[in-house]
């Protein structure tokens, strides 16, 4: 029997609306005002990234586990090296003080950024050579291989962080002691670099601090039997190395296996934390063709379930039976967030 839809959509929930074209939620959007009317709720605590994709792949065995970070890195470490744990992903970030807090603003990735961006991460290489290695990824992407002691796993993506505070994190990296000195020399260090003093008169955001996640073990048991439709480069290497059948998302449009099948796009989410230009609503028009379209045709077809995540206090979901319920009134984001009654 086919196996269930899981439709990762982060931020779908928190657009602003007010700058999406007239009439575009209400009509055209049929698929996704479909799901919004007829599905179920879930109440959900998985709010970022790592959390979304842990109950995605049935990676939780516990409750607090859908607060650890998905050991993304993994999938770029060299093969002596894995299950090790001593790998992170990171990106170069500003923070912002804010009051009690700091605020994670991401620095772009435009040529002088990450000109910038490398000399820096040179730097660091170099002086803290004892502690760790470094290998570039590309487009301002790096891996960390500590040397000495195990990666912290309680950072989430980086997408899940940005605009909001690191605080909570750095209080959390204080269990890990080696890590929390180390983590405080490499800031001195640029705080202190004459690079980023130039960058601030040049009007540009200093590199102050460096994002780090996907540390972790990947589970001894994962269930291989999905597939996996993304175009993050990242996510999906990550699924390739635990042993699923990826594909992009314009695959889609074909038959699927009878495999569960996930699929995720984190486009939305990636224009609201880092975008300069509002392009929402030819976002929501291709994820309303290319995903939502042929996924409930196949949901239709095969009876599946389809379960739509977004990272909101609720979970969507869409079962074989839902077609039964036309007293429901019609619904779209514009009515969003609203309790859906379950009736």
């Amino acid at each position: 029997m086919p196996g269930n839809i899981e439709l990762v959509l982060p931020a779908l929930f928190d657009l602003p609306l007010s700058e999406l074209p007239p009439g575009l939620l209400s009509d055209q959007l049929p698929a996704l005002n479909r799901i919004l009317r007829l599905a179920n709720t879930r109440a959900s605590s998985a709010f970022t990234i790592d959390a979304m994709l842990r109950q995605t792949l049935a990676l939780d065995s516990s409750a607090t586990e859908s607060t650890s970070s998905l050991p993304l890195a993994q999938a770029y470490a060299a093969p002596e090296r894995r299950q090790s744990n001593r790998q992170l992903l990171f990106r170069a970030v500003h923070l912002r003080p804010d009051l009690q807090n700091a605020i994670v603003l991401p620095i772009s990735h435009d040529q002088t950024d990450l000109h910038d961006i490398d000399i820096l991460i040179k730097g660091l290489e170099d002086i803290f050579k004892v502690d760790f290695d470094v290998t570039v990824i590309g487009d301002g992407l790096f891996l960390m291989d500590l040397k000495a002691f195990e990666a912290p796993a309680h950072y989430p993506h980086i997408l899940s962080v940005l605009g909001k505070p690191a605080n909570p994190y750095t209080e959390q990296s204080r269990q890990h002691l080696h890590w929390y000195r180390l983590l405080n020399e490499m800031q001195m260090f640029l705080h202190a670099h004459d690079l980023n003093r130039e960058r601030e008169r040049r009007g540009r955001l200093a590199v102050n601090s460096l994002w780090f996640w996907g540390g972790g073990r990947v589970p001894d048991e994962v269930d291989n039997r999905i597939a996996w439709y993304c175009d993050d480069p990242v996510l999906s290497r990550f699924a390739t190395s635990i042993g699923l059948n990826t594909a992009p998302l314009a695959q889609l449009s074909r038959p699927l296996e009878a495999a569960t099948v996930a699929v995720v796009d984190l486009r939305l989410l990636e224009l609201l934390k880092c975008g300069t230009a509002t392009d929402f609503g030819n976002i929501l028009l291709d994820i309303e063709s290319r995903l939502l379209q042929p996924l409930l045709k196949t949901a239709d077809c095969e009876r599946r379930v389809l379960r739509l995540r977004a990272g909101h206090d609720m979970d969507l979901q869409l079962t074989p039976f839902a077609s039964l319920k036309f007293w429901r009134r019609p619904r779209s984001l514009a009515g969003w967030p609203g309790v859906i009654d379950n009736g």
